[in-house]
């Protein structure tokens, strides 16, 4: 039984932020060459992360169109993130960041899972999590990925067009991807926005409010680097 910010749930955070704080000391003091293979190496791991539930699922029985489909909002945040991390584009950047940030990091602290360590469950859910976020954290250290202006609005359109297009497949074939049908069953934020389907219109508001605090420190970076270069002029001026 998975026990929320229990001991293995802590551990296994504690594990991950530690592989956080090594990503960014190779970032900042590795080589080039050091880094493009770090962001091979955590591409890699998304990958076999993939390819080891299908081989699973596919030996156990359980692939099935409800639950085997890349269909979940995680699902997209790491197929973003495996392609910044081979050939970067702004567009899957910003996907990877936006809603990995505020999606993964949010599942993450409150895992949807009934097992604890060491199941398969509690391993695979942590190795996509734990990458996806890890993945991240590399694109704006060890790639300087920085947001476009207007990337708060275009996330929040992109998010919708997931929810529009994966809401009318569950509705269409009684899935449930995305939780766009119904709540996960183990504790979540979504338990505090409404029943069905109110708390979709809150999950809007918590999007764009995510994706604002998410492009907050990129707006203060801007607003310095501005006054800064004003000042110098006037110093020489």
């Amino acid at each position: 039984m998975f026990e929320l910010f229990g001991v293995s749930h802590l551990i296994t955070i504690g594990v991950l932020a530690a592989a956080g704080l090594a990503t960014i000391c190779v970032c900042r003091y590795g080589s080039a060459g050091v880094r493009i293979w770090l962001g091979r190496f955590l591409g890699f791991i998304l990958i076999g992360y993939a390819a080891t539930v299908y081989v699973q699922k596919g030996i156990g029985g359980e692939l099935s169109w409800q639950y085997a489909l890349p269909l979940e909002f995680c699902h997209w945040v790491l197929f973003a993130a495996v392609i910044s991390l081979f050939r970067p584009t702004q567009l899957l950047s910003e996907i990877a960041y936006f809603w990995g940030s505020a999606g993964t990091l949010q599942a993450t602290l409150t895992p949807d899972i009934s097992q604890g360590f060491p199941s398969l469950e509690f391993i695979l859910f942590f190795w996509s999590h734990g990458g996806i976020l890890l993945a991240i954290l590399f694109l704006f250290v060890g790639q300087d990925f920085r947001p476009r202006r207007g990337s708060v609005w275009r996330m929040l359109l992109a998010a919708n067009l997931y929810a529009a297009t994966v809401g009318f497949l569950d509705k269409l074939f009684g899935w449930n991807y995305g939780y766009l049908c119904g709540k996960p069953f183990q504790p979540s934020l979504m338990d505090y926005l409404g029943p069905w389907p109110w708390y979709l219109v809150s999950l809007e508001f918590v999007a764009l409010l995510s994706f604002w605090f998410l492009s907050l420190p990129w707006k203060i970076i801007e607003v310095c680097s501005s006054r800064f270069a004003a000042h110098s002029k006037a110093a020489q001026d």
